[in-house]
């Protein structure tokens, strides 16, 4: 009798599998999905949907504003392969949208029906996007993506380490399961899928840096040849060839605005978000300052917001040595070729990250403390273990650090600018600028 009420219960929940993910023979969703702009946000969408190689999946997407139960739109996706997977990329970018709407959509013959909101034309109402970095696979990056989510993020930005597979084919399971991470945890009960907008990390290259990693060529004896080269602009820029063959998930699975490995997202005429390389897989000065200068010189005065954010920092809170002296190679770089630019065209903060840990500076200004100057936000500590940083008694530029997972919570309205910082039990841990307290 055990027995028999066992195998009843095996074939009930194989029913409810099969009644609940393939009706008439159509699959619930796909295996992963992805969605990110490459142009403006408030009229555009870019959407990735992961299928099976051998599978002979429709290439239509569906989409339409929602609640009017009119006809669908339908184009044609196109298709890209999953870095040495069997897996296959369908992307699509839709674009001519309406401002501030929110659309739903269908991928292929999968059966369900997912949502986007496109962002508004202003920021006359808050504009709301959660920033993190170093992001990893496991417990503490699927508990963050829920407390993320709890703030209802117009759109998550990452400033790179994604899935810590280091470019190489036989982390390829990292990738799935990040991508799992994000199915399961960025989309909403009603089915809104979150865009993330990503720039890269020393994680998602092979030897971490472009072109080689630091130990790599102190043990060539070329290390002081090659800072001389980088420090002089004789070192050659990157390839297409050289950012396939080094970073060939991060090139493989993601469009991008503009140049690869950095480019600028212009939301209406109010916020302009500056994605940038810190030298991973194109060098920090040479071309990219100059492009950096450039989209800066175009937006000064004109944009409310101007928000940089990128791996490697300007001012570390763990790679550092008491005092303030730097100690990596690449924040020097990235402190003598961007602080000057960003301190020219008003940006006002920047969100950096790689540390593992969380940190905010004093304001800054010519690398002193000044009321007028850029604060410096992040550190990067979405999934990773956090490390210990320094403490502002330590160094002088630090105002606050922790050594806890994170997220950077931030809201814009009109020309105003707020950043909460949440850790992993959801509690409050800093707040930039602090909320005045009212007197009773």
């Amino acid at each position: 009798m055990k027995k028999f009420l066992f195998l009843v219960i095996i074939l009930s929940n194989f029913n409810s599998y099969i009644i609940g993910n393939n009706t008439k023979g159509l699959l619930k969703q796909p295996l992963g999905i992805f969605l990110t702009w490459q142009q403006d946000p408030t009229t555009t969408m870019t959407i990735d949907w992961h299928v099976e190689s051998e599978e002979t999946r429709e290439s239509v997407f569906r989409y339409r504003i929602s609640g009017e139960n009119s006809a669908w739109t339908l184009d044609t996706a196109s298709q890209y392969p999953f870095p040495f997977s069997e897996r296959t990329i369908q992307r699509i970018e839709v674009t001519g949208l309406n401002a501030g709407t929110e659309y739903e959509f269908k991928l292929g013959d999968y059966q369900r029906i997912y949502k986007f909101r496109t962002m508004p034309e202003n920021n006359f109402r808050p504009i709301r996007f959660v920033d993190g970095g170093d992001v990893s696979t496991g417990e503490r990056f699927r508990t963050m993506n829920k407390i993320a989510m709890k703030y209802d993020p117009d759109f998550i930005i990452w400033g790179g380490d994604l899935a810590y597979a280091n470019a190489k084919k036989d982390n390829l399971k990292a990738w799935y399961k990040w991508f799992d991470g994000i199915k399961e945890d960025l989309i909403t009960e009603d089915g809104r899928v979150v865009p993330i907008v990503l720039t890269i990390g020393n994680h998602d290259v092979t030897n971490h840096h472009y072109p080689y990693a630091e130990s790599t060529m102190k043990e060539k004896g070329m290390w002081y040849d090659f800072i001389k080269q980088v420090k002089s602009n004789q070192f050659p820029e990157s390839t297409t060839e050289w950012r396939n063959e080094n970073a060939p998930f991060y090139y493989g699975l993601f469009a991008f605005p503009g140049h690869p490995g950095y480019g600028v997202l212009d939301f209406g005429s109010y916020l302009s978000l500056i994605c940038l390389d810190s030298s991973h897989s194109n060098l920090v000065s040479g071309k990219q300052t100059d492009w950096l200068e450039n989209v800066l010189q175009q937006r000064a005065g004109k944009m409310a917001h101007i928000i940089p954010f990128y791996h490697k920092q300007a001012y570390p809170s763990k790679r550092v040595h008491p005092g303030g002296v730097r100690s990596q190679f690449w924040s020097v770089q990235i402190f003598k070729n961007w602080v000057p630019l960003f301190e020219k065209y008003g940006v006002k903060v920047a969100l950096e990250h790689d540390d593992h840990t969380f940190k905010r500076t004093y304001p800054l200004l010519k690398d002193r403390i000044a009321p007028s100057g850029i604060v410096y936000i992040g550190d990067g500590a979405w999934g990773v273990d956090p490390e210990t940083p320094k403490t502002p008694d330590e160094v002088w530029y630090l105002e606050k650090t922790a050594s806890m997972n994170h997220v950077v919570v931030v809201t814009l309205q009109g020309p105003f600018q707020h950043f909460l910082m949440i850790n992993n039990e959801g509690k409050a841990i800093d707040e930039y600028p602090e909320t005045p307290k009212v007197s009773q």
